[in-house]
């Protein structure tokens, strides 16, 4: 007996060993099997990143999990997974792994996310089949034709807290489907069989050319299909969806025999009610329907029928009646009722579209007493849209609070008046034939006010008339108020019926008044990154993206504008006046006029979004604009002239820039392309660096600090650099010329021609240029004095903030020996003047110091002069302005409110036209005071040099 324990033992212990050791044996070659399948039979991608393998968890079979897996397509859809999984888990049949094939029983996907992206063009990333060669031989066809190692008997699959994402460009249509749980059990070995499978799905939504049709709507389906794999025909047995709280039934089958879907299914919805449809409603739209008490009732049915191929399409029916519908919030006073929906849709002809009609017999609603008909008749969409259409109401927006909740703090009021009747087909607007169509009515907006508590922003339109005629659109008055922004519009709509019935081009001219047009609440993102319309403005690198504001391309407009003040960022502009025009996704903007950092710009050009990325091709007219400002505001000409950043000034260009933007309307810097010239007629420089580089390498301090006239200076930018044609200055009365090169990343490629006088070269330089004099005069007989001037070529690299005198100053002495020499021998036949004694020298030296004592003292007298006059300035414009906030925050109405900010604007104005007056009083006090001293300076100094 003992011994037959010790056998049943060690047989137990064996098999115990064989449990765990077979799984570690195969491991290997089942992972190896499945990647090589897959990516033999896949023009895509298929990886994980572990794999186990196990009896315990369905013994006799094998159970297989796939950790992280991924499959992708190739070009071009490289970086998009069409499928990610956190984990495959797949039951092996046991027996299989020791014969021809691999038989899978189950598959389970854990956590899975399903990418499926179609383009524009109809490549899709799930066509991942590896086509058959055509013209194969025999023995690849019987290759072919032999079993696959792989088998498929399933019996359950399963889908846990997927992400299905289906993305078509080709419609365009996107399907979302969130959190999706799904499973199936049947047994796949035989040729008919019952699939019993539930689905649930937490959110799911439709979206068809940018209409949601569903909204995170939930999903919950349990649904039976009768499958005969022989001739692959799928009908519908027991099933009951639920989208949202509305039922449906489905009846019928779909059959693939061939290349052809064929469908014949009837749907209906048993059991509904008007309480169940409002479930449809999307969450944006309607608030929790739990407490709804809701009547009426809901009879929905339709059908689609026929064939499914490159060349047909099944035919549609769909039918909705809705008889005494009403709901109430039953912690409002007020419902709607009285709610009747008679809808018919007829697409039954299938492929020819142009037979389908549309006809909503009736809609009426009353809400809050507020009564709303509406009718619609479509037919031949597609040839020649016939439409018959009318809408009639009077709505009371104060009262929509009553009957639908609103956000906490929500302020809706105002009323909406709408009668209009349309009737004809389009192609008599096509052809002119306005008496062929009726299109007549009006519709009236008064006293509208919409605010969210949320954002303390509020829109306000005191009055808007849209008046119809078959020609066109009228608006005959629109006046708006937005936070702090004001618009005043009238003009016409052209071609809206061809619009809104063939989705063509809507047209129209528009003339637009605005004292304040605030732009930021506008953009499609963030609006606190900066930006720039000339250029672009500062910004900082780790800022959001603010969008690209984007230009529509079915709409052909022309725009008037005349805005006294405009706010883009932090970009401030003031007496807009100008034409844009809309086309094709493009602004063209004609000679508009503004006011920017107190200069008047002129801009004509364009800015498209046409091509999918912003481009502008701009001219730019500037005149007296502040540089220092402009520096400080706009990022372009901080990184094309960071000197601009060191002058006190204003300046004036004319300007050509095309470039494409990127997401912070910011030029691409290697798209840069601008050309421009810049006039200066006086500008103060100091705390420059390469000014001070230069200053110090030739000993000449006054270099670094320095007022300089009447420039005028050409530009370009290429290749990313920006590129200074030569220019002439007197650099501390020095003549010399400025020209080169540098790129985005402010590294130099200058150089400096100077005619320097040897006396005012540094001691080292200026003795060795005195011992070359010697020898000259040694040689010639001349008599050259130290007074001469020696020609100094500097070259100026590294970068702005760390420049660098490439060779030294001393090389650059060294290379004007022989201009010195040539000089030498013409002064020897000419004869130079006798040397300049030692006593003059003094004198001039201290002449020199007498001057720069003036130049210190009168710089600190005027520094004081305006400083006072710009404290005194900003403390009366102080006052001025807290007046005006006070009269502006008088107001008693939204219509006082309008009057009330014109008065403090034209207060502020004033203030801002004194303080402006009173600091520009003073620096030019201040100049003249320093004119006055540069003068006795230079006065002082010629007197010393003619003792």
């Amino acid at each position: 007996m003992k011994k037959l324990l010790r056998i049943l033992g060690v047989f137990l212990l064996l098999v115990l060993l064989a449990l765990i050791l077979i799984p570690v044996l195969f491991k290997d070659r089942i992972v190896e099997e499945v990647k090589a399948v897959a990516n033999d039979n896949l023009n895509a991608t298929l990886d994980f990143d572990d794999a186990g393998l196990t009896f315990f968890a369905d013994f006799p079979n094998l159970t297989l999990t796939l950790d992280a897996l991924h499959l992708a397509n190739h070009a071009p859809f490289e970086g998009v997974d069409l499928v990610k999984a956190d984990q495959v888990t797949a039951t092996v049949n046991l027996g299989s792994l020791f014969g021809d094939a691999i038989e899978v029983v189950s598959v389970e996907l854990d956590r899975p996310v399903v990418d499926v992206r179609v383009l524009e063009d109809g490549s899709a990333n799930y066509d991942i089949a590896v086509a058959s060669e055509e013209g194969a031989d025999e023995s690849s066809s019987e290759e072919a034709e032999e079993p696959s190692a792989f088998a498929l008997n399933l019996n359950h699959y399963a889908i846990k807290g997927g992400h299905v994402r289906y993305d078509d460009a080709t419609m365009p249509f996107l399907l979302d489907i969130e959190d999706l749980n799904h499973e199936g059990n049947g047994d796949f070995t035989l040729d008919q069989f019952i699939l019993d499978t539930k689905t649930t799905a937490a959110a799911t939504t439709v979206d068809y050319d940018g209409v949601k049709y569903l909204s995170a709507l939930p999903l919950d389906l349990d649904a039976q299909l009768d499958i005969n794999l022989a001739e692959s025909t799928y009908t519908f047995k027991e099933n009951t969806l639920k989208a949202g709280d509305f039922p449906l039934h489905a009846e019928g089958y779909v059959a693939m025999p061939g290349e052809d879907i064929n469908m014949d299914i009837d749907f209906t919805a048993p059991g509904s009610d008007f309480k169940t449809l409002l479930s449809l409603v999307p969450a944006d739209f309607a608030h929790d329907l739990a407490g709804v008490q809701a009547s009426g009732k809901v009879a929905f049915d339709g059908k689609v029928a026929g064939t499914y191929n490159e060349t047909s399409l099944p035919g549609m029916e769909l039918n909705l009646n809705v008889t005494g519908g009403g709901f109430h919030y039953t912690d409002l006073p007020e419902g709607a009722e009285n709610i009747n929906i008679d809808l018919h849709v007829d697409a039954s002809q299938g492929v020819d579209s142009d037979a389908t009609t549309v006809d909503l017999n009736t809609f009426h609603a009353e809400l809050a007493g507020n009564p709303v008909d509406a009718e619609l008749h479509l037919k031949t969409p597609m040839s020649d849209p016939g439409v018959a259409a009318a809408l009639k109401g009077l709505v009371d927006l104060g009262t929509l609070s009553q009957v639908v909740p609103l956000e906490p703090g929500t302020d809706l009021r105002g009323r909406i008046d709408a009668d209009v009747n349309l009737a004809g087909n389009l192609s008599s607007i096509e052809e002119e034939r306005y008496q062929d169509f009726d299109a007549r009515g009006v519709v009236e907006v008064t006293d509208l006010r919409y605010q969210l508590d949320s954002t303390g922003t509020a829109a306000d339109i005191g009055t808007m008339k849209l008046v119809f005629s078959p020609q066109y659109l009228a608006l005959e008055a629109f006046e708006a108020l937005y936070d702090e922004s004001d618009v005043q519009a009238e003009g016409r709509i052209d071609n809206y019926l061809a619009w809104a019935l063939q989705d063509s081009t809507l047209a129209g001219q528009f003339t637009v008044n605005s004292h304040l047009l605030d732009l930021n609440p506008f953009m499609t993102a963030s609006d606190t990154a900066p930006s720039d319309t000339v250029a672009v403005a500062a910004t900082d690198a780790e800022a959001e993206p603010m969008g690209v504001l984007e230009i529509p391309e079915n709409i052909d407009f022309r725009l008037t504008a005349y805005v006294d003040e405009l706010l883009y960022d932090d970009i401030e502009v003031s007496q807009l006046r100008g034409v844009v025009a809309l086309d094709r996704g493009t602004a063209g903007i004609r000679n508009t006029q503004m006011r920017v950092l107190n200069g008047q710009v002129l801009v004509d050009g364009a800015y498209s979004t046409a091509t999918g990325e912003p481009v502008v091709d701009m001219d730019f007219d500037i005149v007296d604009m502040d540089i220092q400002q402009a520096a400080e505001t706009f990022y372009t000409i901080e990184k094309m002239a960071p000197l601009a950043k060191s002058c006190k000034g204003d300046f004036s260009s004319q300007m050509h820039m095309n470039a494409v933007l990127d997401g912070n309307m910011e030029p691409v810097e290697e798209s840069l392309d601008v050309t421009g010239r810049v006039q200066v007629d006086e500008v103060f420089i100091e705390k420059f660096e390469p000014l001070n580089k230069i200053a110090s390498e030739l000993g000449i301090d006054r270099l670094a600090k320095q007022r300089y006239e009447d420039l005028n200076i050409g530009y370009k930018v290429e290749n990313g650099l920006v590129i200074v044609e030569p220019f002439e200055v007197k650099m501390d009365g020095i003549p010399a010329t400025i020209g080169g090169s540098m790129t985005f990343e402010q590294a130099l490629d200058y150089t400096v021609d100077m005619d320097v006088p040897a006396d005012r070269l540094p001691g080292n330089l200026a003795g060795r240029g005195s011992g070359l004099l010697d020898r000259i005069n040694d040689q010639y007989g001349t008599n050259l004095s130290a007074s001469s001037t020696i020609p100094v070529k500097l070259r100026i690299g590294g970068t702005v903030q760390k420049p660098e005198v490439l060779g030294g100053t001393g090389d650059a002495v060294k290379e004007t020996t022989q201009d010195l020499k040539e000089q030498a021998v013409e002064a020897a036949k000419e004869a130079v003047e006798e040397a300049v004694d030692q006593a003059k020298e003094d004198a001039v030296a201290q002449a020199r110091e007498e001057a720069d004592r003036i130049l210190a003292d009168a710089q600190k007298q005027a520094d004081k002069l305006v400083a006072d006059a710009t404290k005194t300035a900003n403390d009366l414009h102080k006052k001025a302005y807290d007046e005006a906030q006070k009269v502006e925050d008088s107001y008693k109405n939204p219509l006082e409110k309008a009057a009330k900010r014109l008065a403090a604007q034209k207060l502020r104005d004033k203030a801002d036209d004194a303080r402006d007056a009173a600091i520009a009083k003073a620096q030019k006090e201040a100049d003249d005071l320093m004119a006055g001293a540069e003068a006795r300076a230079d006065k002082v100094i010629e007197e010393a040099e003619s003792k």
